[in-house]
């Protein structure tokens, strides 16, 4: 043991190991990088669609090239790498956004498809244990809205998406961002009463806009 008044050996890093970490959280970086998921409401009708409980590698029930089926999730489905937790990074959610994905682009039932699913359902999310938003689904901007035209009156509809995507993207704005610390435990579902039964399947896609903050 060291008396008063004896010098104390500061510690040293010989390997200067701190230099070379790959993961820094006193210097974490800030990154534009919404959270997304994709999951299929069946043409049949469904109770409750939850976002974020099927990760990227695990298989779900899918659209993939103009048909459904069971495929396994990948960035074009989600982001998310474990359910409902994100062990390593915080987010901070600005805004919220929806899209749908129809297993028939050129079938002329597709707007009204989308519009049962907006006017039958709301959103709920949950951290933890804290209700944070309840929210009607047509509150809910798409971000790739559905376009119906007809050349003249008899002619046959022509359906077609005005697209989107990037920052600018419409999305329902959050007046106080939320916060999604990491390894927090979170619930994104819409829920729908009674059954809304549609024309064929359709992916709903959720996106939580909003930074990512990550260690260096």
């Amino acid at each position: 043991m060291r008396g008063f008044g004896q010098n104390v050996t500061t510690y040293k890093d010989p390997l200067n190991s701190a230099a070379y970490r790959t993961q820094r959280s006193e210097l974490p970086e800030d990154l534009w990088q919404p959270l997304y998921d994709r999951v299929n409401y069946a043409a049949a009708g469904a109770s409750t669609l939850s976002f974020f409980s099927v990760s990227k590698g695990q298989t779900a029930t899918l659209i993939r090239a103009g048909a459904t089926g069971s495929f396994s999730k990948t960035y074009r489905d989600t982001n998310i790498d474990q359910p409902n937790v994100i062990p390593t990074k915080l987010f901070k959610f600005v805004g919220i956004s929806i899209g749908f994905v129809h297993e028939d682009e050129g079938e002329p039932a597709n707007p009204v498809d989308r519009d049962k699913i907006r006017s039958g359902g709301y959103l709920h999310f949950r951290i933890v244990d804290k209700d944070i938003l309840y929210l009607p689904l047509t509150c809910l901007p798409e971000v790739n809205p559905v376009v119906a035209a007809a050349t003249t009156v008899t002619a046959t509809t022509i359906i077609a998406c005005a697209g989107g995507g990037g920052q600018n993207v419409p999305m329902y704005r959050l007046p106080v961002p939320i916060t999604l610390e990491p390894y927090q435990n979170f619930l994104v579902e819409m829920l729908f009463d009674g059954t809304v039964a549609l024309t064929k399947s359709v992916d709903v896609q959720l996106i939580l806009q909003g930074f990512m903050r990550r260690p260096t």
